[in-house]
Parts: C-alpha cells; sequence; structure tokens
C-alpha cells in the first residue's frame, strides 16, 4: 500500500474512531442520537462497536506493509462494516425516523474507506482478467461477508428493556402494549393543570390497555426547574408516580423557581426520596422530549398523542375540549 495512500486511509479511520468516541458522550443529542443509544448490537452498544472496528482497522492499515494478510483482514473488515451500516441507515429512517448526524457521518468513513480500496485494487489490476478460481475467490469472499455483515446486524439488532440497558425507562402502564400514549404538557401550562384531573380519572384505563410517557413540552422557560425531578420520579417510582405529578403541578402554581426543600416537603407525605439523574442522562432525555414533539408534530400543550405502535396510525387530542374521557376512550379503541 503507497505511503500516501495509506496516510490517507489512516486519517479517515482516526476521524470514524473520534466519531465512535463522541457518539458515546451527551454531545450526541441530535436527533436521532439519543432513539439509537438504546439500540444494541447483540447486547453491545453501537459507540463501543465503532470504537472497536476503527481501533482494529487502524492496526491493520499501520502493519498493512509488514504483513501481507492485514490488507486482506481489513477488506474484509470494510466489507462485512459495509453490509452491517445498510440495516443501520435502514433503523434510523423507518424505525427511528430522524438521523444522527454521528452516526451518518461514521457510516461515511466506511463507505468512502471501501470505495477507496476497491478503486485501489481495480485501477491494480492492469493484466486481463481470467474467470479462474483464484481470481473470483477473493471478490466472492468480500461479498459473502458484506452479505454475512447485513444478515448479522438484521437480527443482531435490537432494543432491550431501557431500564436493562442502562437508560432511564419513563414508560408506565402496559409495557408491551402496541398502543402507545403522550401526554405532553409544560408545567406552568394554566390549560395543563386543568387537564391533569381528567388524565387522573383517565390513568386506570390508560395504564391497562397503553405505554403512557408524560412528555415534557417546554412552553414557559422555567418549566425547565421541573424536569430532573419528574424524569427521577417517573424512572424511580412509577406506582406512586401520578401523586408525584399532582405534587410537583400544586409547587408550581406555587414558585417557577422550586428549591430542593420546595420538593423535598411536598412529597414527604408520600415516603418517597428523590433520586438524582445524572446530567447526561436528563440532557438526552430533554432531547428525546423534543424529537417527539418534532415526529408527533406537537406545537401546543396539553397534547394527547395516542399511537398504534403496529400500523403506525396516530390520533392527536390537543387542548382541554379534546382530551376529555370519551374523546379519549373513542380514540384507543379506534386505533386498537
Amino acid at each position: 500500500m503507497d505511503k500516501r495512500y495509506r496516510l490517507c486511509v489512516l486519517v479517515a479511520l482516526v476521524i470514524g474512531l473520534v466519531l465512535s468516541i463522541l457518539s458515546a458522550t451527551s454531545l450526541c443529542n441530535f436527533g436521532g442520537c439519543t432513539e439509537a443509544h438504546q439500540y444494541r448490537l447483540f447486547g453491545l452498544s453501537f459507540p463501543a462497536f465503532g470504537i472497536m472496528f476503527f481501533t482494529t482497522a487502524g492496526l491493520l492499515t499501520v502493519l498493512v506493509n509488514r504483513f501481507p494478510w492485514t490488507g486482506s483482514a481489513l477488506d474484509l473488515l470494510l466489507a462485512g462494516a459495509a453490509g452491517a451500516e445498510i440495516n443501520m441507515i435502514l433503523l434510523q429512517k423507518y424505525v427511528i425516523r430522524a438521523w444522527c448526524p454521528i452516526c451518518l457521518g461514521i457510516a461515511a468513513v466506511i463507505y468512502l474507506v471501501s470505495a477507496s480500496r476497491l478503486g485501489t485494487a481495480l485501477i491494480s489490476r492492469k493484466e486481463e482478467f481470467h474467470m479462474t478460481l483464484k481470481s473470483i475467490g477473493k471478490p466472492l469472499l468480500l461479498a459473502t461477508t458484506f452479505l454475512l455483515g447485513f444478515t448479522l446486524t438484521y437480527y443482531g439488532i435490537a432494543k432491550p428493556e431501557v431500564a436493562a440497558a442502562g437508560q432511564a425507562n419513563l414508560y408506565l402502564g402496559k409495557q408491551d402494549s402496541k398502543l402507545e400514549v403522550y401526554v405532553f404538557s409544560d408545567w406552568l401550562c394554566p390549560m395543563c393543570v386543568r387537564v391533569e384531573g381528567v388524565i387522573d380519572t383517565l390513568y386506570p384505563v390508560l395504564a391497562q390497555k397503553a405505554r403512557l410517557q408524560f412528555v415534557d413540552k417546554i412552553i414557559h422557560p422555567e418549566a425547565v426547574n421541573f424536569v430532573p425531578y419528574h424524569l427521577s420520579f417517573a424512572t424511580y417510582e412509577k406506582s406512586k408516580y401520578m401523586s408525584l405529578r399532582k405534587a410537583l403541578f400544586a409547587v408550581a402554581q406555587k414558585t417557577k423557581n422550586p428549591t430542593y426543600d420546595d420538593i423535598k416537603a411536598a412529597i414527604a407525605p408520600l415516603r418517597v426520596t428523590y433520586k438524582q439523574l445524572s446530567f447526561m442522562e436528563v440532557t438526552q432525555q430533554m432531547a428525546s422530549d423534543r424529537k417527539l414533539a418534532e415526529q408527533f408534530k406537537v406545537t401546543a400543550t396539553p397534547t394527547m398523542v395516542i399511537r398504534n405502535a403496529r400500523t403506525n396510525k396516530v390520533q392527536n387530542l390537543v387542548g382541554s375540549n379534546e382530551i376529555t374521557p370519551d374523546r379519549v376512550k373513542k380514540a384507543m379503541k379506534e386505533l386498537e
């Protein structure tokens, strides 16, 4: 491998490695990043696979002139990764329905290096091509590895239970239901306070039939002050969440900037200890909430989104005139 060409390949692989490391941090909180982080490939996170891949590919590139077999190993590694990336891209387009710029950057590096390796191989072959077993052996092996990479990721990508993956599971109700209900609200929204009574009444029905998530749609900037408490309670205190939610709304009626003592006093009768989430968990979940609002075209609070996850049919109910027991039950029945 030419020295300058090898250096260019190495630089590209280092860029891929840096992007993989960035994807494992809280900096990766663009549209599809947060959702993509919840998926695993045979139990291992995508960033971990990326770091291992680019490190291995970089080492093979460094050693390619010393050990001839490393060139073939690099080509096979790239072929498998190219096949795997097809599923990664399809996952973002058709399942997550949002793009992660860092993930796309990693895919671009893989395809760029793969294309350069293929182009170099074709250019270097000056002699006439002969259909012999030796001449078709490597291309056939590369094609097989490409298909193997595609097949393994097709069956290996999965979204485990969020709690098991080390992420916050904010869903209440029937966890395996095809019916999903998202309640978008703002802690300082007067209309949201009015609708809370309806939601509280409907909660037994919602929890029995659907996966339910309360989503922060920030209209008033100060409402951000309540988000960490809401996320913690939805994660760790599911059985008491509705009572805790009512307590948070009560605090919000008194002050826009609650102290920890304000929250502690409000939840004391419920015998609950507030468990603080990390800054990364909070920021990633807020990014996920923004993505959900964009996905369902939510622009006002309160909004209830009811969705059938299998058919992807959706109904949006907005405001106190639409979020009523009869309208909610009718929408759920139509989407079941």
